[in-house]
Formats: C-alpha cells, structure tokens, sequence
C-alpha cells in the first residue's frame, strides 16, 4: 500500500467515502469483524482498527494521540 492512496471505502446515509492510508508499507492483518460490525470504528475507534500495516514507511507526518486531541481542541475556539 502506498500513503495517499485508498485501500477501502466506508458507507454512511449520505454516501461512500474512500479511506485513505496514511503510510506506506505491507498488509498484513485485515479486519474482518469490521464487515460483521462496521459500527465497532465508531463505537470505539480507539479500539478498532481496519487493517495493520507491517514494513511502515513514510510516517513522520503522523500526529500521536496527544497531539491529535490538542488540534481538535484548537479547532472548537
């Protein structure tokens, strides 16, 4: 998988959306619960998971945890 590009697509009442890799590397797990339980990425995203990637490159641009909750919070003011 290459960081950019779409590796699967979610459904809501308003339409399809693409998800897109943030890294480049090599699947190797795919969630299948995800088809039984798609609500599981809503329900807990912190928890779930669409697919883990091994050999990961083109990272650094991730944000942590922290870091995320500190964008939101500065996004609400």
């Amino acid at each position: 998988m290459t960081a950019g590009e779409a590796f699967g697509d979610v459904e809501s009442v308003k339409g399809v959306s693409d998800v897109y890799s943030p890294v480049s590397g090599v699947v190797s797990e795919i969630n299948e619960e995800l088809l039984d339980a798609p609500e599981m990425i809503n329900d807990a995203p912190y928890d779930a998971w669409f697919i883990k990637v091994k050999e990961v490159s083109e990272a650094e641009e991730l944000l942590s945890a922290d870091e995320y909750a500190a964008f939101v919070e500065s996004e609400k003011e």
